[in-house]
């Protein structure tokens, strides 16, 4: 199994294509799509600007191949989910990969799970299983499967249900999926964001999308298989044509680095998002929820040594 997991590993960080010097780079995963390429992109140039030494760069990468790119020492930041930084962890992510050395550096901000249907398609996921529909699920390595399928089962299905039902499961990556929408191979889609989110206001109008509901049975089923997920109520009138409350589930993002990172680099990044945390406000929706309070929250992971410091040193650790 060891063997497995090193070829895997030395196959997702071949696939990203990059070699550097860790002790000269600061590099970051950016994500693929969404808000991770906005907030990883400002990071870099705050650490390029501030940090003595350090050049910052962003690496477009899956959360998951980056967290086991941070294990290898080829990546030295990367922002996850806190329930998806601990699944893959413990060696439960898509790849089946222990990741023991990663750390917590600062709780960031919030994202919620939009479920979007093409107008008159469905009410509700549970009709899945009854009628032919073509749902968007991501590639299963990816990081949206991960959420997805347990969305799904909190709604009592499987995936292989709606292929059951004759329906079809798309797996384009993720910033494919809005352009499927728009063309319409799509009937339901996936979206993890803050409100509202700037992809959904997109296509809010062409082609236009109605918000799917969650039960608060369906939530809390859900918050029982992915520890750390709430629920959160998308307010009336956010969307064009969304004329009643939606509620969806709610988790939290998580600047996270290895333990091989050397504490003063951590120290010093540590020290830049808790005093320039304004610097990222109005990149997008949620982002002024990344603040100095509650730096520590809902993390499952250890702090790293660097960050630690750092939090001693201001007294939000005794």
């Amino acid at each position: 199994m060891k063997i497995l997991r090193t070829t895997v590993l030395a196959a997702m960080v071949s696939m990203a294509g990059w070699s550097a010097n860790a002790e000269e780079f600061a590099r970051i995963g950016g994500g693929l799509a969404g808000t991770y390429p906005l907030f990883s992109a400002k990071l870099s140039e705050l650490i390029n600007n501030n940090v003595e030494g350090v050049r910052a760069s962003v690496v477009p990468s899956d959360s998951e191949q980056a967290q086991a790119m941070l294990q290898l020492g080829e990546l030295e930041f990367n922002i996850a989910y806190t329930w998806l930084v601990k699944k893959i962890a413990d060696g439960r992510g898509a790849y089946d990969v222990d990741t023991p050395d990663v750390r917590h550096i600062i709780t960031l901000y919030g994202s919620t799970l939009q479920t979007i249907a093409r107008p008159g398609v469905i009410d509700s996921l549970t009709e899945l299983s009854e009628k032919p529909v073509r749902v968007w699920t991501g590639p299963e390595a990816q990081f949206f499967y991960q959420i997805v399928e347990p969305v799904v089962q909190a709604h009592g299905l499987e995936i292989d249900d709606i292929r059951k039902a004759g329906g079809v499961t798309e797996t384009v990556d993720y910033g494919g999926e809005i352009q499927a929408f728009q063309d319409g191979r799509l009937d339901v889609g996936f979206f993890s964001g803050g409100v509202p989110y700037g992809l959904l206001q997109q296509i809010e109008r062409s082609p236009g999308f109605e918000l799917v509901d969650m039960s608060d049975e369906v939530l809390a089923r859900l918050g029982e298989i992915l520890p750390g997920i709430t629920p959160y109520t998308i307010p009336a009138g956010t969307y064009a044509n969304q004329d009643e409350d939606v509620k969806v589930p709610f988790y939290v993002n998580q600047l996270v680095t290895s333990a091989n990172v050397s504490d003063d680099l951590v120290y010093q990044v540590t020290k830049l998002m808790y005093e320039e945390y304004e610097q990222f406000h109005g990149l997008f929706p949620g982002s002024e929820q990344i603040d100095d309070q509650d730096v520590l929250a809902n993390n499952e992971v250890p702090l790293h040594p660097g960050a630690e410091r750092y939090y001693r040193e201001i007294g939000l650790i005794k």
